[in-house]
Parts: structure tokens; sequence; C-alpha cells
């Protein structure tokens, strides 16, 4: 009995929330109106029964965005009976609202919650800027202008269409073009000075975007680096000398370089580094390039390769070896392609070893095309190998088999000279005649003469050209200054006969006592006398006039008469 009777307390106490909650009825049924012309929303309900005590109930109106936690309750007294009214609701935004039933008399709830209905707020306008970009093709024959769609915060409409606006330098001058495209690229002629691009729909028209490329003249960003930082790539750059607008870094794998794979973020002019997030993939190269914007152009880009995981690359580089002496060769290698290098490339290794040892030797070599080996062995075989490293590690190894040059090469050389040499030989004398008769056509005559003609020598010259008091300047005149001087008087010389003994004693002897000896006895004592039809008078000229010294360079003792010509003429 003790436990039936308090089983029976329990049951009395849940009695009435049992009899409430039987009492509870269907919430109303919620219809959203949204009229277009007026942006007016206006929620109505109806109920599914009326009772006694309708006219002492009253509603309960909640709503919400959708997507958040928080909902917004309405105040009861703004509630007209069936109906409510929205008024500030954000522009082209989906809601949820939720409507139930309450008695005003005991304060009961007498439905639950209606099931949420959505409805979007009416249109409007797009706001914002649009976030647009241009790329030059590989070819530079035509640029493509890329924008990314406004969100659905900012376009306020389903239906949006953007407005290209462009300025063209032309040969008559420059026009403006536009264009209304759906979305959301377009390609322009390469001569375009000015790009505008703006968001339009039924309600208006958002503010234009604006890109200048008159100028790209500017200083451009240095020191651009992207290292990667776990998924990201962290980009930091030297500032312009001149402070832009702002700036642009632009990024897009470096292998595959499209305008649809082309990403882009806006910085501002206080920022010099940017963390960007893309899914980028480990292993992978991408191209970042900073942009600097101006008013009236551009600066840049300054560019760089950055991964955001790196790793060993997949191949060794291709090579081959020129040989350069006996003991030095030339290794050349073209670069890995980019996808398998799979990092940037620090430093290169080589490795050889000759077939007869097995002394394996390496050597790094900095980041470059060629390098050369020294010590190499003449006429030897080697085995080379070449790898790649990157910040990771070594990547795999390209192998290749190569011989020295040869260290004699005396008979390479000495065998076309011998032949060039006979070669000349029986030309000569083949052609002798003929080339002594182009020797006599081109050079003087006096140089291809038998016997030299005395007359070109210097020393005859300078002693026939000098003056009668032995000096030199009327010969230098002419001989320099082209001056013409008068000749010298016209002298005979008389001949004065001797005695043979007395020439045999001038030849052999001293007889004068002066030192005359050989031919120059004779012309000690030759006697001057003027010629009695001269210019001058025979009583101005001295009966004996002293001879000057005569010079000899030993050309003309080949022509002057010996001792027994002398005794012979006598």
């Amino acid at each position: 009995m003790r436990y039936g009777g308090h089983f029976a307390y329990h049951l009395l106490l849940l009695l009435p929330t049992i009899i409430l909650d039987s009492e509870k009825t269907d919430p109303p049924v919620l219809v959203v109106e949204i009229s277009e012309v007026s942006s007016e929303v206006i929620v109505t309900w109806k109920t599914g029964h009326e009772s006694e005590d309708h006219l002492h109930s009253h509603f309960q109106l909640r709503y919400r965005e959708c997507g958040t936690q928080n909902w917004t309750w309405v105040n009861e007294e703004d509630i007209e009976p069936g109906s409510y009214e929205f008024s500030h609701l954000e522009a082209f935004t989906e809601y949820e609202v939720q409507i139930r039933h309450v008695l005003q008399k005991r304060n009961e709830l007498k439905s639950d919650w209606s099931q949420p209905v959505v409805f979007w707020s009416p249109a409007a306008a797009p706001v914002g800027l649009v976030d647009f970009w241009w790329y030059l093709d590989k070819g530079f024959s035509s640029l493509t202008v890329l924008w990314k769609e406004l969100e659905p915060k900012a376009a306020k409409s389903h239906n949006v269409t953007y407005v290209v606006s462009y300025q063209e330098r032309g040969a008559h001058g420059s026009s403006i073009s536009s264009i209304m495209v759906s979305c959301c690229n377009i390609i322009l002629p390469i001569s375009v000075q000015y790009i505008c691009v703006s968001a339009a729909n039924s309600m208006g028209r958002s503010q234009m975007a604006n890109l200048s490329l008159e100028h790209s003249d500017f200083p451009p960003p240095e020191g651009i680096k992207a290292k990667g930082s776990h998924v990201d790539l962290h980009v930091f750059w030297k500032p312009c000398r001149r402070i832009p607008q702002e700036y642009v870094v632009q990024w897009s794998e470096a292998a595959n370089r499209s305008a649809a794979t082309i990403r882009w973020k806006r910085v501002v002019p206080t920022n010099h580094d940017v963390i960007l997030t893309d899914g980028f993939q480990p292993q992978v190269p991408y191209l970042v390039s900073v942009y600097g914007l101006y008013l009236h152009g551009y600066a840049g880009p300054a560019s760089a390769v950055g991964y955001v995981k790196e790793g060993e690359p997949s191949v060794g580089p291709n090579i081959t070896v020129q040989s350069v002496s006996p003991n030095q060769v030339l290794v050349l290698w073209d670069d890995i392609p980019l996808l398998q290098q799979r990092g940037v490339i620090t430093h290169y290794t080589i490795y050889t070893r000759s077939k007869e040892s097995q002394v394996l030797r390496s050597e790094n070599v900095s980041v470059g095309r060629n390098s050369s080996l020294l010590n190499v062995h003449p006429s030897t075989s080697y085995q080379l190998w070449m790898s790649a490293s990157t910040s990771e590690g070594e990547g795999r190894k390209s192998y290749m088999e190569f011989t020295s040059q040869d260290a004699v090469l005396l008979p390479v050389i000495l065998v076309p000279l011998t032949l060039i040499f006979v070669i000349l030989c029986i030309l000569v004398l083949l052609f002798h005649q003929r080339i002594w008769d182009v020797g006599r056509w081109i050079l003087p005559e006096w140089c291809w003469q038998n016997i030299p003609d005395p007359m070109h020598s210097k020393i005859t010259i300078q002693s026939q050209y000098k003056d009668v008091d032995g000096s030199q300047t009327a010969f230098l005149q002419r001989l320099y200054l082209g001056v013409d001087t008068p000749d010298p008087p016209l002298i005979f010389v008389e001949d004065i006969s001797e005695p043979a003994t007395s020439l045999s004693g001038g030849v052999h002897g001293n007889q004068r006592g002066e030192g005359c000896e050989g031919s120059q006895a004779v012309l000690c004592q030759t006697k001057l006398t003027p010629s009695s039809t001269g210019p001058q008078d025979a009583s101005n000229v001295p009966e004996s006039w002293p001879l000057p010294p005569l010079i000899i360079s030993g050309y003309e003792k080949h022509f002057m008469p010996s001792a027994e010509d002398l005794e012979q003429c006598s």
C-alpha cells in the first residue's frame, strides 16, 4: 500500500502538465509576400481552428539571417492581427521566420514554433567595387581582363551583369568603348590604356573600378621572395622607391600559366608582405609576381618561384662534355624541367672516375650552365655523374662516359704546315719568271739592278748638294721645304800632269806631308782655276781652293779606282 500511494502522488503531480500538453494546437501557417516594386516584405498567417478564447490570445514572431544563431524577436505591439510588415531588412539577404500561438489570459503556450519559412529580401543596386585584374598572353598580342564575381551581399540580385569600359589608343586618337559581359573575363586589344569595370542589375549600377595601363616605367618592387609556410605561401618584398596606391600580388602555377589559372590579391601600400592561401600543392612550383599600381600606370612585375613544401629533384640534368685540352674538359648541362625540380636548385654536384682507377672525385658547382674539369689525364676514359640538390637534399643522378683528348698534337700541326710549304715552293719554281716581272713592274728600277746606281746613295746626294762654304743649308731646303736655291758657280778643274814617280810616291807613301793617300793624292794636287767664260771675275777666285773632306760610308768603295787602275791610266 505504501508503494501504491507513492506512485499515485507522482501521477497527480504530472497530471496538469499532461493536460496542458494535450490542449496545444497546431502552429499557425506562415505566408511571406514580397513586393519587388515597393521592396516590402509582409508576413501573414492563419490558424487551423477557432476557440472560445481566441480574442484573448496573441502571437510571437521571430526571424534571423540564414547561417546565424541568434534570433531577432518582433515587438508584440507592432504585430497587427494576422500580418506583419518587415522593415530595415538588408537587401537581397536570405532570412528565415517562425511564429507561435500564446494564450494571453493565462500566459500559456497555445502552440509550438512553426516550421521556419525561408525568403530573400528584395533586390537593390550593386554596391562596392569589382575586383579585376589583367593578363598578357605569351605572344603579347592581346590583353585579358579578369574579375571576381561579386558576393551576393554586394551583388544585391541574382541577375548581375558587368560593364567593361576601356579607352584604346589608335592612329587617329583615343576612343572609348563599352561591353556588357555576364562573367568573368574578356579579351581586349593590346593598345588599351584605361579599363573600368562595374556591376549592374535591374535596380542600378555599382561604382566603377578603374585601372591605368598608360605608363609602365615606374620603379618596381625589389627583393621579392616566396617561402612555404605549412600549406600557405609567405610573400615579402622591398617597397618601391615611389609609394604606390596599392600593391597587387599575382600567382599561378609556373608550369601552367594561363588566364584561367591566374589569381591575385590586393595589398595596402603600407604592407610589404602577404600570406597567400589557395590550396597550394607540395613540390609544385608557383610563380609569384608583385605589381605597384599608380594613378597613371603600374610598376613591375618583380617575380619569384616559390614552393609550399620542397622535395628532391626527380631527375638529373641533361649533360654534354666538350674537350678543351688534353688536361681540361668543359661540362655543359641543361636546366631540369620545372615540374621535375620539386624545389629551388641550390647547387649541382659532379662526380668523375676514370676506368683505370676506382677513386671517385666529387665537385660542387654553383647554379649555372657549365663548369670546367681540370687535372684530366690525356687519352683516358672517364665516367661522369651529375645531380642537382634542393634544401630537401640531393636528387637523382644523370650518367655519361667520355674520353679525354690525345696529348700528341704535333703531327696534326706539322702535316698541314709541311703541305703548305711544299705548295708554295712549287708555285715559286713554276712562276718565278712571272714573279720577277711583276716585281720589276711594281718596284723602282734601282731596286732590281744588278749593279746599284750610286746616285741613289743618300751620302752622295748630300755631298752633291752642299754649299760653297761646306754647309748643307741649300740641300736641306730642297729636301724638306722644297725651296729652290740658286745653283753654285761653275768651276772648271784643270788637270796637271805629274811625273810617274810623283804619282807612285803619292800612291804608296806620304809625298806631300798632308796625309793624302791613294786616289786622294790626285785631288789634293788639283789646281782649280775659274773659267774665263764664267759669271765671276777671275781676279776674285783664289788660286787654290780647299776641298771639303769626303764622306765615305763604304758604299762608294765599290766604284772608286784602285792604285793599279790609276797606273794603267797614266
